[in-house]
């Protein structure tokens, strides 16, 4: 009986329209081509804006390295200078006295390069 109940025909959709049956207008494509654009000028915005950063990030840390390589040499450099010279006056004094003078050199030579690199003081402005 639930057979007998069911109506024989498939329901039918409503008939859409062809895409060759909507108006000719040219609006129809507008708004996909207006968002291609946007989306490929703004691609083609962050590529730059990304190498820009990266080629930064680049020359900052080559600069870096390379001053990090320059306080590295600067503090060998004065180490054997320092030596030399507490090898040297360890030729006419004794060793503690040598060592103590350079000491009392190096604080000094700090001091006077600390005294002259005071920072100028700002004018405000009112």
């Amino acid at each position: 009986m639930a057979e007998k109940d069911q109506p024989s025909e498939t329901p039918q959709t409503p008939p859409t329209a062809p895409i060759a049956d909507r108006p000719a207008g040219h609006d129809v494509e507008w708004p996909r081509l207006l968002a291609r654009l946007v989306e490929g000028v703004v691609t083609a915005e962050l590529r730059e804006f990304e190498d820009n950063v990266l080629a930064f990030l680049d020359s900052v840390m080559s600069q870096a390295f390379a001053s990090f390589i320059w306080l590295c040499a600067l503090v060998i450099g004065a180490g054997f200078i320092v030596t030399g010279m507490v090898l040297f006056l360890g030729i006419f004094l004794p060793w503690w006295g040598a060592f103590g003078l350079v000491g009392v050199l190096v604080i000094a030579m700090g001091a006077l390069t600390r005294v002259g690199r005071r920072p100028r003081r700002r004018r405000r402005r009112r």
